[in-house]
């Protein structure tokens, strides 16, 4: 029988140098799949983002190089992880889960490949990075209490402001919002996803200032700051800084292949013997 023409896709071509077969395997067992179903589905279905996401993040770990000895430790780690632990059980289980023997080696060393490209690469700009993103990053407590009324907005906050009920008893008694549930209470949240008008007051204010009421949208706005949550760089933050730094070079990499634009060189990267550096 005449084989179907292979319809190839706009990527380049395979990494491993092996010509591209007709037909693609869904699984071990499992029928398989012409390409011209596959682009087909890359069409209709929505894929091809996450197809060229999978090429470049492939492309990358196939160059980041673990010495051989890594290598073997992280593959003995990952089997154990996964309940294999003596060589007789490895067979059965790679047919099990549909997986060929060098797919453990890229499996067990993936986390750690894309650790030491991250940090080798951005490493130094985590700081600078926080710096950028602190003023989002930053956290505050407050009170609020919403009302529609103006007179009454201000009767409210001469009341809190003079000590004759607290904030908490108002805004269950009188808020208009969700607040009310909470006794006023909002946050910790970032700052900026307050309302511009509570933001803005927010990151000049003192804890335990009270403004006078003021409108926003239907309501008018009775508001205390309660307390002021920097942002710190510690380890989490940190990695969520590389994270950062690591999405936005992938995106612009998956954006460009999907443009059909020629992708640029990989950047430096670090030795196999490289250790990597240590956490924050």
């Amino acid at each position: 029988m005449q084989q179907p023409p292979v319809v190839r896709a706009n990527l380049p071509e395979p990494l491993s140098g092996v010509p591209e077969l007709p037909v693609v395997e869904l699984g071990h067992g499992l029928p398989w799949i012409t390409l011209s179903e596959i682009n087909r589905l890359v069409r209709q279905q929505g894929v091809a983002p996450a197809l060229a996401r999978a090429w470049v993040l492939d492309d990358l770990l196939r160059a980041i190089p673990i010495s051989p000895e890594r290598q073997g430790e992280l593959k003995r780690q990952w089997l154990e992880n996964h309940g294999v632990s003596r060589q007789e059980d490895l067979q059965p289980w790679l047919s099990r889960q549909r997986l060929l023997p060098e797919d453990v080696t890229q499996l067990a060393c993936k986390a750690e490949r894309l650790e030491r490209f991250r940090r080798h690469r951005w490493g130094m700009e985590v700081e600078i990075h926080f710096l950028r993103r602190k003023p989002e990053l930053d956290q505050v407590v407050y009170s609020l209490l919403r009302v529609s009324d103006a007179e009454l907005a201000a009767e409210l906050h001469q009341c809190i402001l003079e000590g004759e009920a607290s904030f908490a008893t108002l805004a269950t008694a009188h808020a208009e919002g969700r607040e009310r549930h909470s006794q006023g209470v909002i946050g910790p949240l970032p700052i900026l996803t307050a309302h511009p008008e509570i933001s803005s007051r927010l990151r000049v204010g003192q804890p335990g200032q009270l403004w006078p009421p003021f409108q926003v949208d239907q309501f008018w706005i009775v508001l205390r700051l309660e307390q002021h949550l920097p942002a710190r760089l510690d380890e989490p933050t940190a990695e969520r800084m590389l994270e950062e730094l690591f999405e936005a070079w992938l995106q612009e990499r998956v954006n460009l292949l999907l443009a059909g634009e020629p992708l640029p060189a990989l950047p430096p990267l670090p030795a196999a013997s490289e250790a990597l550096s240590p956490r924050r």
